[in-house]
C-alpha cells in the first residue's frame, strides 16, 4: 500500500509539472523553426516544386488556382510551424529532382517517392506509404480477367514520364513475358495524369499506371467508368516523400521535426483522415527510408 501511495504521489507531482499538449506542441514547433536556414527565414517562403495534378496528394481543382490535397495540407501546417508561407512552383514530374538541384525549389513534392537511386541526388522526408496500381476501363474484359501486371503481356500501358520505380517493375514483367514466349508490354510515358487518363479513355492504351490513392480518387470522380486491376493490387510499394537538396540538410531536418510534432499531437492523423488516406500513415516520420528497406506490410 505504501509503495502504491508513493507511486501515485510521484505521478501526481509529475502530471502537475507537465505542460499541456498545446504548449508542448508549440515548443516542438519552436525547436523545428530554429533549424530553418537563415536565407529561407529571411525570404519567408518555402518554395514547393509540384506538378499539381496528383489528387488527392497535391492538385488544383478545375478553374481554381489554390493547390489542395493531403500533401498541401500537411505542408501548410509545416510551414505555419516553421514561421513560413508556401510558394508553389509548377513543374513537370520528370523535372522535379533537377529543379531542386538547381535551387528553383526548396523541396520537390506532389507524389515523388523515396528510392535508393534518387537518394544519390536528394534527401527525402518520408510522410506516406503508397504504391503503384493499374486502372482499366470498366467495360474492358481486363476489368474482370486481369489480376497483376503479368496479365498485360502484349498490351499497352501508360504512366507518367519519370516514373522510374513503376517502369522498373514493368520492364521486369515484360522480360517474364518474352521468356514465356509472349509479346512484351508496351508503355507510353506521358507528362501528366490527365494525359495518361485520356489515352485510356480513347482506348489507345489498355491500362493507366499511377499512385493507388490517385487512381481511387479518379475513379470516385467518374463512378462506374474505371476499375483498379485486382481490386487493390499494388504494382510496387513505395514511400511518398518530399525531396531536398543534399546541401539543405538543415531545412530537411526542420520539416521532419515539424512533422514529428504533428504526429505527436494528432495533426498528422487528422489531415490524413481528411483525405481518406489514413491507411498510408507512417509509424514515424523518417528520412531516407524507402519501401525496400522497410518490413513488408
Amino acid at each position: 500500500m505504501k509503495r502504491r501511495l508513493s507511486f501515485l504521489c510521484a505521478l501526481a507531482l509529475l502530471t502537475a509539472g507537465a505542460a499541456p499538449l498545446p504548449a508542448l506542441a508549440q515548443a516542438a514547433a519552436g525547436d523545428a523553426a530554429k533549424l530553418v536556414p537563415a536565407e529561407v527565414r529571411a525570404r519567408g517562403t518555402l518554395r514547393v516544386g509540384s506538378q499539381q495534378t496528383f489528387p488527392p496528394v497535391e492538385f488544383r481543382e478545375p478553374g481554381k488556382t489554390e493547390v489542395v490535397g493531403v500533401s498541401a495540407d500537411l505542408l501548410a501546417e509545416v510551414a505555419k510551424r516553421l514561421g513560413l508561407k508556401l510558394e508553389y512552383i509548377q513543374g513537370e514530374y520528370a523535372s522535379l529532382i533537377s529543379g531542386v538541384e538547381a535551387d528553383r525549389f526548396d523541396l520537390a513534392s506532389g507524389g515523388i517517392s523515396d528510392t535508393e537511386e534518387r537518394e544519390q541526388k536528394l534527401d527525402f522526408v518520408n510522410y506516406m506509404y503508397s504504391g503503384g496500381a493499374m486502372m482499366v476501363l470498366a467495360e474492358s474484359p481486363l476489368a474482370a480477367s486481369a489480376k497483376t501486371i503479368d496479365d498485360f503481356c502484349g498490351r499497352t500501358t501508360a504512366t507518367l514520364l519519370g516514373s522510374r520505380v513503376i517502369m522498373g517493375v514493368v520492364e521486369a514483367a515484360s522480360e517474364r513475358c518474352t521468356k514465356g514466349g509472349k509479346a512484351a508490354i508496351k508503355t507510353e510515358q506521358l507528362p501528366s495524369a490527365p494525359d495518361a487518363r485520356m489515352q485510356l479513355d480513347l482506348k489507345r492504351v489498355d491500362a493507366y499506371m499511377g499512385d493507388f490513392p490517385a487512381l481511387v480518387y479518379m475513379g470516385s470522380q467518374f463512378p462506374g467508368r474505371y476499375r483498379i486491376v485486382g481490386g487493390n493490387y499494388i504494382l510496387t510499394p513505395y514511400i511518398t516523400s518530399w525531396g531536398f537538396a543534399k546541401n539543405r540538410a538543415a531545412l530537411r531536418d526542420a520539416v521532419q521535426k515539424a512533422m514529428q510534432g504533428m504526429a505527436a499531437d494528432g495533426s498528422y492523423k487528422k489531415l490524413m483522415d481528411k483525405w481518406g488516406v489514413a491507411g498510408g500513415a507512417l509509424p514515424e516520420i523518417s528520412i531516407n527510408l524507402p519501401a525496400n528497406k522497410r518490413p513488408t506490410r
